[in-house]
């Protein structure tokens, strides 16, 4: 297995990294693993530490190949499964890491804005497909995931070049001291430049994937009453060799449908 290429950091809006998905379509699937608890209780009892960079939010463990490459492999297969039929398609993929991620929630306020997640894109990297399950039973279901696309009318390069990875995120990811007045501001403003297109609810064994391409965002770190912190297994994969978004958007459909419509 190799080692995390991205990770899954927080990358803002860059200069040259406007192209739209182009290899995968966002799912969601429910009931995803047929006995979660398990693994809940895994995912709890694993170490986890905090970025030391202030890249992410809260605290992950280890890949989990690097702590039983057995289950990696069985988990991989099955989030996989959900794009391939595995019996019948030859899929490969060069590397991919999970982890076990935990957030709390950082006010008790829910519509604090410091629970709020920042919309952005994966780090660049090689990485292909993310995800993530959620595996918090009853918590807050406004504490899911959206993606967004951007609004090109109102986004310049000026606009761009002011809104890299800011200090204040990571001053803030990190626990460190932070200008609150700085980063409500920036928020506010970063968030003008984005339109929703899809939310999922977090939903106790949901799985939810979509294309390393997407502008996404946590839309609440909120829990409730503050013991279970947002548990999530976290993905990343890249090297895949077939991509389901590609064959949808074959020229040969278009073409047929064109030539049938001519003909009414």
């Amino acid at each position: 297995m190799s080692e995390e290429k991205s990770g899954g950091g927080i990358s803002l809006v860059t200069k040259s990294k406007f192209s739209a998905p182009e290899n995968f379509f966002p799912i969601v699937v429910d009931d995803f693993f047929s006995d979660p608890e398990d693994l809940v209780n895994y995912g709890k009892s694993l170490p986890k530490e905090p970025a030391t960079d202030g890249r992410w939010p809260g605290n992950r463990s280890k890949h989990l190949w690097e702590i039983d490459e057995v289950l990696h492999n069985v988990i991989m297969s099955k989030i996989m499964s959900c794009y391939y039929d595995l019996d019948y398609i030859e899929i490969s993929w060069k590397h991919a890491n999970l982890v076990f991620q935990e957030i709390p929630r950082f006010s008790e306020n829910k519509n604090d804005i410091r629970n709020k997640g920042w919309i952005h894109r994966d780090v660049p990297g090689e990485d292909q497909l993310a995800g993530l399950i959620y595996l918090t039973p009853n918590i807050d279901p406004d504490s899911g995931t959206s993606l967004y696309n951007i609004k090109s009318t109102r986004f310049n390069k000026k606009q761009v070049s002011k809104f890299k990875l800011l200090k204040t995120i990571t001053s803030f990811f990190s626990g460190d001291s932070f200008d609150r007045e700085e980063y409500t501001k920036n928020y506010i403003k970063h968030e003008e430049n984005f339109f929703e297109k899809l939310r999922v609810r977090n939903i106790f064994n949901r799985l939810i994937a979509y294309d390393t391409r997407e502008w996404h965002r946590a839309n609440s770190y909120y829990n409730g009453d503050g013991k279970d912190a947002r548990l999530m297994l976290v993905f990343f994969i890249g090297g895949i060799n077939v991509f389901p978004l590609k064959r949808i958007r074959n020229n040969e459909y278009e073409t047929l449908i064109k030539l049938q419509i001519g003909k009414k």
